[in-house]
């Protein structure tokens, strides 16, 4: 993709000038950029969802993009028809294989039936090419990555969540692979482990990909370049995101030395020509003057503005927070929380993780005194709670100033300057909630809570909605508070800088992790290793119970036919040798059908893993091919079996 000097207005208000670039087919490109500085505008006019004032996007014969926003599917079909879409056609070319098949079972010979078997080597042909063997393996890997489970396949999508909705939009994404990948913001909605198997997945995608993101872990693994979009301009980055921040310094530091350069240089020559503008020198004045005209401009590239606040608790509570004793929650007959027991000393910043739907709002909600639940929660003195919501409520009549008014009658000054220090500045403060972005009705929730000054903080994924420099200023405020926190997020750069201590929600129990996210991860890592190892020698002892399994086998499916040979039939009169032939050859045959099941149980192992497409399409169709090569190998031998056991 060729990016020729794009501009984009909205009315008469520039979004963005000049933008030239180049996206190699390879490519993984992070967009970052403030909030409201144009990032989706400028991904839709890069897609064809919008056009451009001036400027052209030009790309090569065959090139497919394809493009996630922030709006949930509009259809009624079940996951499944909707994930199907991509593959019609292999869907199509099945189906007639299938009716093929049945046409030439009822062939004998002939034209019609040499005709009909180089129809279906057309098809087949068509099929396999097209990856249709191929296909219903990467279905179940991008669902099974993205946290879906079998069942959630013939659900129709008008159930699912708001946050569900949009996984399943990713996964019909990731499943039509087009040459480029657009993604605004597709960690949202995501936990922790759908995270980086996502990561994974962008990892060996063999087209490229622009990524509108804030988070900086993602950025990091993801982005083999960075453009920022800023002041109209997009600037551009080598490397990740870790690479890309002292770049981005450093640069501000060039313009800036260079713009001190040129004001000294100004001086000088405005200097000269006031002095000998009217002397003997004044041609040289006069030409210093056209030199002066000719100077560039070097503009001086801002700072995106920046919160700047604190948390200040009204006083300071005891050394105990909160005890939790057999805390449970049930939702009519599903078991949320089973009984679970904790403690939270004053100071402590505790990282609450988990899968999605694994109880952490839930948890957290009832801290906060949202929900009732069963057991008992014991408070330590002087414990003020302030709860931040994910699912943030405000009267949509208000302006952003009377909301905050309405909360804490305090003057209007103090009230506009805490919005200030929050990004509301001038006319911002007389915004009606109702037309809030995500990212401003986050910030108004912060104001609430900066005001009612808690010294226990419950924030439930506060940085969502956030652009990264709302995120450092968030951390850099949390990271200063003398208080206690709680909190949830997927963020696992804002984790790994607040967290003191790790909880973990798996299946409604609570595990601890001494440490921060650092040292769970490592906890976590040593975990699997060990299981590994474990696995490693079940492997070994499997091997092992197989081969006496075999034979158990073998003896029953002996039992099996000496049974079918005395239920009524009369016995063939076979010499010796006959029969000691036949007896052979179903001894090997049987042999053979044991081994054939134990690889059918291995091919379905790998075909059921999400990491199957990690190695690459190549060996994801081997192993397609070689499941349904065995598969009907098997079919074959149960015949012949079949067909021994009658002539016996």
């Amino acid at each position: 993709m060729i990016i020729q000097d794009l501009w984009k207005f909205y009315g008469d208000e520039l979004v963005f000038q000049n933008v030239t670039a180049k996206v190699g087919f390879t490519d993984r490109i992070g967009l970052v950029g403030a909030n409201g500085v144009g990032k989706t505008t400028l991904l839709k006019t890069l897609v064809g969802e919008l056009s451009p004032e001036r400027g052209q996007v030009i790309c090569p014969g065959g090139y497919t993009t394809g493009s996630l926003w922030q709006a949930p599917p509009q259809s009624s079909q079940t996951m499944q028809k909707y994930l199907e879409e991509p593959f019609a056609e292999q869907i199509e070319l099945e189906r007639a294989m299938r009716e093929l098949e049945e046409e030439m079972a009822r062939l004998v010979s002939g034209t019609d039936l040499d005709q009909a078997m180089k129809r279906y080597a057309s098809l087949q042909d068509r099929f396999e090419h097209g990856g249709g063997y191929d296909y219903l393996v990467q279905m179940n890997a991008v669902t099974m990555g993205l946290g879906f489970t079998e069942a959630d396949l013939s659900r129709s999508l008008y159930t699912f969540s708001g946050g569900e909705q949009m996984r399943v939009s990713l996964a019909r994404l990731l499943l039509a692979r087009p040459s480029l990948l657009v993604l605004d913001e597709p960690t949202n909605h995501l936990d922790i482990e759908a995270i980086r198997w996502l990561e994974d997945f962008l990892a060996s995608y063999s087209g490229a990909l622009i990524v509108v993101s804030h988070d900086r872990y993602f950025l990091d693994k993801v982005a083999t370049s960075i453009w920022e979009l800023q002041q109209y301009r997009l600037y551009q980055y080598k490397g990740n995101y870790s690479a890309y921040m002292p770049q981005r310094e450093l640069g501000q530091a060039q313009i800036e030395e260079s713009l001190e350069r040129q004001q000294q240089e100004r001086a000088r020559m405005e200097l000269f020509i006031q002095k000998f503008k009217a002397g003997t020198r004044s041609r040289q004045a006069k030409s210093m003057e056209k030199k002066l005209a000719r100077l560039p401009d070097i503009e001086r590239v801002l700072d995106d503005p920046t919160m700047v606040f604190r948390f200040e608790p009204k006083r300071q509570s005891g050394n105990n927070i909160v005890f939790l004793e057999d805390i449970s929650k049930t939702y009519g007959e599903n078991l949320v929380l089973k009984p679970l027991q904790a403690e939270v000393k004053r100071g402590q910043r505790i990282a609450l993780l988990g899968p999605n739907g694994s109880g952490k709002s839930t948890l957290l909600k009832i801290l906060g005194g949202e929900l009732d639940f069963e057991g008992e929660l014991r408070w330590g003195t002087g414990v003020d709670v302030g709860y931040f919501s994910q699912h943030i409520s405000f009267d949509p009549e208000n302006t952003v100033l009377e909301e905050l008014y309405d909360e804490h009658r305090l003057e209007l000054g103090v009230l506009r300057s805490v919005l200030a220090r929050l990004l509301f500045r001038g006319e911002d403060v007389f915004k009606q909630t109702s037309v809030l972005s995500g990212g401003e009705r986050n910030r108004l929730a912060l104001a609430k809570l900066l005001l009612h000054r808690p010294n226990l903080l419950l924030l439930d994924e506060p940085t969502n909605h956030l652009d990264i420099f709302a995120r450092e200023a968030l951390e850099k405020a949390l990271a200063e508070f003398g208080g206690t926190i709680i909190f949830v997020s997927h963020d696992r750069y804002f984790i790994d800088k607040l967290a003191t201590k790790v909880w973990f929600l798996d299946d409604g129990s609570l595990h601890e992790f001494a440490g921060g996210f650092a040292e769970y991860e490592e906890t976590l890592k040593q975990a699997y290793a060990t299981r590994a190892e474990v696995a490693k020698g079940a492997q070994g002892a499997k091997g092992a119970q197989r081969a006496k399994g075999a034979q158990g086998a073998k003896g029953a499916q002996r039992a099996t036919v000496n049974y079918r040979e005395n239920q009524g039939r009369p016995a063939k009169k076979t010499s010796p040798n006959a029969r000691r032939r036949l007896a052979e050859a179903r001894s090997e045959l049987e042999d053979e059908i044991v081994r054939l099941e134990e690889r059918m149980e291995d091919l379905e192992i790998t075909l059921a893993s999400p990491d199957l497409y990690q190695d690459g399409e190549s060996f994801a169709l081997t192993v397609i091919r070689e499941y349904h090569e065995v598969k009907d190998t098997l079919h074959e031998k149960y015949a012949e079996w079949e067909r021994l056991v009658d002539e016996h």
